[in-house]
């Protein structure tokens, strides 16, 4: 009977706690609406993408914004200056999102941010899909 505990504490509890423990994106803000634009003003607003880390690269294309003609724009956001180093290659904080620019007319603006994340040894690698609508207004 011991050993049947054993058995159960060594090998069966850590293999399901690792199927609870799967990957999955959460993001910041997590609502479908993002904070009212108006057109002709700035607009910057961040999204977090929490639950890994975010594959990177120079060529990674962070989302798409629908339609691309109304001056609003995607990027990753700068990792803080206090952890970049000398040794640093890559200054993008893949985790985070921009959306920035000046809207140029009013109207609803549709944005997906995608990627993947990066397996770890207790979560499989996977992939995330976020969408958002961006309202523009007339001042």
């Amino acid at each position: 009977m011991i050993y049947l505990r054993f058995f159960l504490v060594l090998f069966v509890f850590p293999l399901s706690a690792c199927s609870l423990l799967s990957s999955k994106a959460e993001y910041i803000p997590n609502n479908e609406e993002l904070s009212e634009a108006t057109v002709g003003k700035p607009y910057l607003l961040k999204i977090n993408i929490l639950g890994g880390s975010v594959f990177g690269g120079t060529e990674k294309k962070v989302g798409v914004v629908v339609p691309d003609d109304v001056g609003i724009f995607l990027r990753n956001c700068r990792l803080p200056d206090s952890v970049i180093t000398a040794d640093t290659r890559d200054t993008k904080d893949h985790n985070c999102i921009e959306v920035y620019g000046v809207p140029t007319k009013p109207g609803a603006i549709k944005i997906n941010i995608s990627g993947g994340m990066y397996g770890s040894m207790i979560a499989p690698a996977s992939y995330f899909s976020k969408d958002y609508t961006l309202n523009v207004v007339k001042p």
